[in-house]
């Protein structure tokens, strides 16, 4: 199996994060991407990095911690979806994340982030896609809710009601009332041995 790292780039000096690198991960585009592995920076790992795997029914994330090595694996719809968060809540700086949720912290991963919010809709509905989880929207208390409706797995659009009859034949009677039934042959009547009539000059 082909194996996908991670693509980093440095984020600007005087950042409040400047130690911490962007991730742009390349979406899983054919069944030969999958799994998708790369490393991610963990503060609790040894050197500072675990390892994750996505495949299409598993995140697995590795990382060794006081020389021990830990595994960590859960089924992907244990994940509660995408949700896009803020870098720094707290601070100034504006960079912005696409997160797999998990409801433990420690097991939600990281896919996508910048120093803008530039693209990040695009990144956030194709990751929804590859993935199979939904689009989540962070609330002020660090809840999640889903960012459209849903019934399982499935997306409901906006419910359009019914579009009012206008214009001059708006109270016409129903052309349906105007229909004539087909005759039935059984109840055609025949008269027999009356006397004609006719007509002459």
């Amino acid at each position: 199996m082909r194996q996908r790292k991670m693509e980093a780039q440095t984020m600007p000096a005087g950042s409040s994060a400047a130690f911490e690198p962007y991730v742009a991960l390349a979406r899983p585009t054919t069944a030969e991407d999958w799994p998708l592995r790369f490393d991610a920076a963990d503060a609790g790992a040894d050197d500072g990095w675990r390892q994750i795997e996505i495949g299409h029914d598993e995140v697995v994330l590795r990382r060794r911690v006081a020389g021990v090595a830990m595994k960590a694996a859960r089924p992907l719809n244990a994940y509660l979806g995408l949700a896009v968060a803020l870098l720094d809540p707290e601070g100034w700086d504006d960079g912005v994340a696409i997160v797999l949720v998990h409801e433990d912290p420690a097991l939600s991963v990281t896919l996508y982030s910048a120093p803008h919010i530039d693209d990040v809709v695009a990144e956030w509905r194709g990751w929804s896609a590859a993935l199979g989880r939904p689009m989540l929207v962070t609330q002020a208390d660090g809840c999640h809710r889903p960012a459209t409706a849903m019934i399982g797995r499935l997306t409901l659009g906006e419910v359009r009601g019914r579009r009012a009859r206008r214009g001059a034949l708006k109270h016409r009677r129903p052309s349906v009332y105007r229909r004539r039934g087909a005759g039935r042959p059984g109840e055609l009547t025949v008269h027999r041995g009356e006397r004609e009539l006719s007509a002459r000059d």
